[in-house]
């Protein structure tokens, strides 16, 4: 009699496990027939009629990811194919999903929500190089630009009007102005559209600046002279870059060449040569590139260039082939969704998709204001030396050598 009362609670149980296990399963969308179901219809299937297998679901407050084991013989653009019908049938838009593949897996990742990043200047401030960019969509983990890292030097930031070019620069320069002295990094600013970056010319930081596209080669020919004697000064004090010598007791900043909107030089060879040497030679002498474009194109970045630009910042395209031309085949950057998503491509990450920091414009005018050159004037176009030799040990010496 017990037996069999032992039997049916058993029965029961098992009975109740298998009804709780499919309920949990449809509540976590792990139901693989219907995937099996959607596979058959799309015919994502290899030549042995094997179809990829759901093994996992996760999901973090902006991403969801469907993780599948797939047969040998199913290729990642098996599955971007048919992003139509894999969205109709998650119930969501297209431009939500993203694909990746790692070995025998392919992930396909929803995007549920872009978090609001509020660059704040006191919780943000740092002592190193690092400049806060966004946070990580799927991590939503803090991503930084170490700018002054060799595997990063130099950035171009491009993307589509709308796409969030404009406040992504004015947070890196707002960053720098809020978090380092003048002694540690310095601005030579290009205002080809004169209202972006106009307030930044107070900002004590700022050492060289010009506005409109008349007298840019004599404004880059003086960078390329300021590395020229830059590198002079590196090899008296026997320094392979300008970050040794910032190791010893000498202190010269950093210099960031901020050029907005290069697609305004289009044609100009003499700006082309002397941005490919500032490209080239630029980081050893710690003169560093910022170049960005609403219309990329190859004339306005060829590969003499490109090559040697360490970080891309691509935002929001029209189309995948302004995408391609920035960031490279499947970069997808025409899916994303303005407004500062982005993603960043650097030697620390490979296409990482972020949302960009936003910063009011009345933020960045406090920390202008409260680093402001005091009514010392700034030096407009073409400026002289910027460095005085007379601040550094032995300098006099060699400035009258230079």
């Amino acid at each position: 009699m017990s037996d069999n009362v032992f039997e049916t609670l058993a029965d029961c149980m098992v009975k109740s496990c298998k009804i709780l296990f499919k309920h949990s399963k449809n509540a976590l969308g792990l139901n693989t027939h219907d995937f099996d179901k959607l596979f058959k219809e799309i015919d994502i299937c290899n030549k042995s009629n094997e179809f990829p297998k759901l093994a996992n679901i996760s999901s973090s407050e902006y991403i969801k990811t469907y993780t599948f084991k797939t047969p040998i013989g199913i290729k990642l653009n098996s599955f971007k194919e048919h992003s139509e019908e894999i969205s109709c049938f998650l119930n969501v838009d297209e431009s939500d999903l993203r694909f990746s593949r790692d070995k025998n897996k392919v992930y396909i990742k929803v995007i549920l929500k872009k978090p609001t990043c509020i660059y704040d200047p006191v919780e943000h401030k740092r002592n190193d190089f690092k400049i806060p960019i966004g946070y990580s969509l799927e991590t939503t983990k803090l991503i930084l630009w170490d700018f002054t890292a060799s595997t990063n030097a130099h950035c171009y930031i491009a993307g589509s009007s709308g796409g969030g070019k404009s406040v992504m620069l004015r947070v890196i320069l707002s960053h720098l102005v809020n978090s380092k002295s003048k002694r540690d990094v310095e601005f030579s600013i290009i205002n080809t559209k004169r209202v972006d970056l106009k307030d930044f010319k107070n900002a004590k930081h700022t050492v060289n600046y010009m506005t409109g596209i008349d007298g840019v080669e004599d404004f880059l020919e003086n960078e390329v002279d300021e590395m020229e004697r830059r590198y002079k000064i590196l090899e008296k004090y026997d320094c392979d870059d300008l970050t040794e010598f910032r190791e010893k007791e000498y202190k010269i900043p950093y210099r960031l060449i901020v050029v907005e909107e290069i697609s305004s030089y289009k044609g100009n060879k003499a700006y082309q040569r002397f941005i490919e040497i500032l490209a080239s030679q630029g980081r050893g002498a710690g003169m560093l590139l910022l170049l960005i474009t609403q219309l990329p194109s190859h004339e306005i970045m060829p590969n003499t260039i490109k090559c040697n630009i360490n970080t891309t910042i691509g935002l929001k395209t029209k189309d995948s082939i302004r995408s391609e031309i920035i960031a490279g085949s499947d970069s997808g950057l025409e899916n994303l969704k303005g407004n500062g998503h982005a993603k960043i491509f650097d030697g620390y990450n490979d296409g990482e998709e972020i949302q960009g920091l936003f910063i009011s414009k009345e933020t960045m005018k406090d920390i202008i204001t409260a680093n402001s050159k005091q009514n010392k004037r700034v030096k407009v176009a073409v400026t002289t030396k910027t460095l005085d030799d007379n601040k550094f040990p032995g300098m006099e010496v060699l400035s009258s050598k230079l």
